[in-house]
């Protein structure tokens, strides 16, 4: 039996303006939407990678606005760290030497190094400052007339001991030495950089001048004259950009990584390991592994198609479906491409879960036209527009659902986030075109080999499950309805108690994105176990006033504070501008132990401080600006929100000179700090933004209070509970995970939606509930099983992932897959024992489709 759902005078309106189209001129239709797939086919093939850290940062933190004020100042938290380690003694072997000193000279020359901020023991910055008989003595740690022999190797030991770089760019044991750089923030051959007096123009002017020159500001008009997409494209990327005029600026990490991996194998051998960490590095090995997730999705796509077969009985039916799946996810990549947006590893959700909205609404609708045919002898064209004129509005309201939902995490300040809100959103358009457009027209003209055959076929498996679907309407039966609500309510009040448990950020050590035994974090861990000083690291900015590094109340207020945070939980060291100045002052008093002080005088000051550049990154050049740099012992969510806390605490509690103000933060700690509090303020506003939006739709769809509450309220049981499900599997709330939920919630709206359209329409024509339940199985809610088990084995191979992100991932699809279906198949029904009475009040008004409408050809003529 088709599924029905309640109509209106406006939704015969919206048929009468949508039918002709999709069935009275199929053959155009048809013929247009190919041209088109084969446009975006085209689209899709000019899709690249995009990834970039700013991307992953709220740009409008007051954070990231300390880090953006000072970047020139102090640098960035861009930063990579190249770690070798000499397996068979101490650095100074004139062999190890030559490999750093080339290291060095080979980072220097990627392209979107910030080659002023490339420091090793062989930088010309790294100097001692000894006291000697008649004064001070000092040099390079590498002396200018280096040569690698065992001579130099014994000066350079002494030197490394004189100077304060063992544990920074030495390690303790020195076994292991260190290259680190910082990257640039855009790319600076690319001419993509935005023009900052382009900026400063009305957005008016800026869009007219892309719409003009097809291009966004900094880029080179193409040649020829600017297409109609690339119009498109330009527009498109000063309107969604974060910042006005912004255009896609960021570097290529994917081939910074490469360069790395280059340098990586031309320089370790069997008596040198090289480990690398960094963003760039860790975009790299997500894109390597980004290979391998296609693979899932092809896997993914064959699994769905046999279980097709198998569901529907007949493999071109099960290949259409699985086609119309794949050509959704095509015009998403292609819209994706045209309006100026590229792939980031972070958003390969996206493609499967518009496999999963399209594979559940087309096994929707092949399955209620495979009905029509077996149980009324429709033909191929009448059965698709009686499943039309029945899913079609409750398959749009869904859709349409989904669309705004996930357009609303776009609200949230995070650059990657709003790129998977407008991919998934181009996503649902695609679903929208192919499975309520492209898959019925197709559909009508499907001519199936043995008729009468498939007609028995279907007939048999349609009465597979039947008497375990009469047993299961046990759950609208007042004493299994009241238990199955209460242990429903319960669990949902459960998972509601633990999302005080759920971290906001990470919750291991080394990088989440990648599995913890991946290279890159026993790299990390290997640079961790070695130096003090490694990527972690928080910079707090003590402002002043001009001059204010030769003003000894300023200084002591930075040196009490640097004290206070070196004891902090989480610190590795501290370094700040006070500590080298009173090594300075030691040095310049022939090396007293007591004279490690901060000299009072303002000359004394003057004369210890100017032994550290403003290029050191310690000082700017008005020395109104000091950076006190904190090594942390790791990135998780506990040990950031602690250091931030620990700030705010001295500023507030503890500070004793005023005139210094304490700013937070740069650093890649600071950054991921202000990453951390965007997400926490704006979690719970935005799950409630997507609820409110399914509340309205759901409204408009039934326009019943019990319609609304029988989807939403096991909806709302599935998401409490994925918060328990975080803190089951440890799996932090953050940028990749945040928009999880709400996707998931696009799945359970389709599942709610269509099992209560076909509950509520057998209500309405005088069935009882357990004999609408028990249609709604052998229907919809068939189909529905069968979506959320086939979904479910997809994602579950998301398990076996190199990526730890997609794995999290993974893990709540699966959960938000499959609750969710469980909820539409037992809590629903129970729910609605109590609140479906109200669709008996429209009994008597029952304004469905009759069979002779359902049968009728789109010019009035009887099937």
């Amino acid at each position: 039996m088709t599924a029905e759902i309640a109509s209106n005078k406006l939704t015969r309106a919206i048929l009468r303006i949508v039918e002709p189209p999709v069935f009275k001129y199929r053959r155009f239709t048809l013929a247009l939407l190919t041209i088109l797939t084969l446009f975006f086919v085209f689209q899709a093939s000019q899709l690249k990678p995009n990834a970039g850290w700013l991307k992953m940062v709220p740009k409008e933190h007051p954070y990231m606005q300390t880090f953006m004020e000072y970047y020139r100042d102090f640098g960035g938290a861009n930063t990579v760290l190249i770690a070798l380690h000499n397996k068979k003694g101490d650095i100074y072997q004139p062999e190890f030497m030559e490999t750093l000193r080339q290291v060095e000279e080979d980072v220097f020359n990627v392209e979107g190094v910030d080659r002023a901020r490339v420091t090793s023991i062989f930088s010309p910055s790294i100097l001692y400052v000894e006291v000697v008989e008649g004064g001070l003595s000092g040099e390079n740690v590498i002396p200018s007339d280096y040569a690698p022999t065992p001579e130099m190797m014994e000066r350079i030991r002494i030197n490394v001991g004189k100077a304060s770089v063992i544990g920074r760019l030495v390690s303790e044991d020195q076994e292991s030495a260190l290259v680190q750089f910082e990257l640039l923030e855009h790319d600076p051959s690319s001419g993509t950089t935005a023009d900052l007096e382009e900026q400063s123009k009305p957005m008016s002017e800026r869009l007219s001048n892309a719409w003009k020159n097809g291009a966004r500001p900094g880029e080179l008009p193409p040649e020829g004259g600017p297409s109609f997409g690339q119009r498109i494209k330009a527009v498109s990327g000063i309107l969604m950009a974060n910042q006005p005029g912004e255009g896609e600026a960021s570097l290529d990490y994917v081939k910074i990584g490469e360069k790395l991996e280059e340098i990586r194998k031309k320089y370790e051998s069997e008596n040198t390991s090289i480990h690398i960490v960094g963003f760039a590095k860790v975009v790299h090995d997500m894109t390597s592994e980004s290979y391998k997730v296609a693979g899932f999705f092809v896997i993914a796509l064959f699994v769905m198609g046999a279980l097709l077969w198998i569901y529907l009985g007949s493999l071109p039916l099960a290949l259409i479906v699985v086609s119309t799946s794949f050509v959704s996810c095509i015009w998403e990549m292609g819209l994706l491409n045209l309006v100026g947006y590229g792939l980031d590893p972070f958003a390969m959700l996206v493609p499967f879960l518009i496999m999963a909205v399209s594979v559940s609404h087309g096994v929707q609708y092949v399955s209620s036209w495979a009905n029509e045919i077996s149980t009324r002898n429709a033909t191929s064209h009448q059965a698709s527009l009686a499943t039309f004129r029945a899913l079609a509005i409750p398959g749009l309201v869904a859709l349409l659902t989904n669309v705004v939902g996930f357009l609303t995490i776009y609200l949230i300040n995070i650059q990657i986030i709003r790129e998977m809100a407008v991919n998934a959103a181009l996503g649902m358009v695609g679903v929208i075109m192919v499975n309520k457009v492209l898959l019925p027209t197709v559909l009508s003209f499907i001519k199936l080999p043995n008729l009468a055959q498939f007609r028995i076929a279907t007939e048999k498996r349609e009465r597979i499950g039947d008497s375990i679907f009469r047993k299961m309407t046990v759950f609208c039966r007042r004493k299994p309805a009241i238990i199955t609500i209460t242990i429903s309510l319960l669990l949902g009040l459960y998972g509601a108690s633990q999302y005080h448990n759920v971290q906001i950020g990470d919750t291991t050590e080394g990088v989440p994105e990648l599995k913890p035994d991946s290279r890159f974090n026993q790299d990390a861990a290997e640079v961790a176990r070695h130096f003090t000083m490694g990527v972690d690291h928080l910079k707090v900015i003590a402002e002043s006033f001009d001059n204010g590094c030769v003003d000894y109340g300023v200084m002591s207020e930075l040196d009490r504070f640097s004290w206070y945070m070196k004891n902090q939980p989480g610190v590795r060291d501290v370094l700040s501008l006070p500590e080298l100045a009173k090594i300075a002052n030691s040095g310049l008093s022939e090396g007293r132990l007591d004279a490690e002080v901060l000299p009072r005088a303002p000359q004394s000051l003057a004369q210890t401080t100017a032994l550290v550049p403003p290029t050191s990154g310690f000082l700017n050049d008005t020395c109104s600006a000091l950076a006190l740099f904190i090594f942390t012992t790791d990135h998780k969510a506990k040990t950031i929100e602690e250091l931030t806390a620990a700030v705010k605490a001295y500023a507030k509690d503890t500070q004793h000179d005023h005139r210094v103000k304490f700013r937070l933060a740069s650093g890649n700690i600071g950054v991921m700090a202000a990453t951390n509090e965007e997400v926490k303020r704006n979690e719970l506003p935005v799950i409630g933004y997507v609820y409110v939006v399914i509340v309205i739709f759901l409204w408009l769809s039934f326009r019943t209070l019990s319609g609304v509450l029988c989807v939403i309220i096991p909806l709302s049981v599935v998401t409490a509970l994925g918060y328990a499900v975080m803190v089951w599997m440890g799996i932090g709330q953050k940028v990749a995970t945040l928009p999880v939920l709400a996707f998931a919630c696009g799945i359970g709206v389709d599942y709610g939606i269509y099992s209560y359209s076909v509950i509520a329409a057998g209500l309405r024509k005088g069935m009882t509930l357990e004999d609408a339940y028990y249609q709604k199985m052998r229907s919809t809610g068939k189909a529905t099983l069968f979506t959320g088990v086939g979904l479910a084995s997809g994602v579950a191979l998301w398990l076996f992932s190199g990526l730890q992100f997609q794995r999290d991932m993974g893990v709540l699809l699966l959960f938000g897959f499959t609750a969710n279906m469980i909820g539409a198949i037992v809590l629903l029904p129970a729910l609605a024992h109590f609140l479906g009475k109200e669709e008996l009040k429209y009994a008597g008004h029952d304004l469905t489709l009759g069979a002779d409408d359902a049968l009728a050809e789109p010019d009035g003529k009887k099937g």
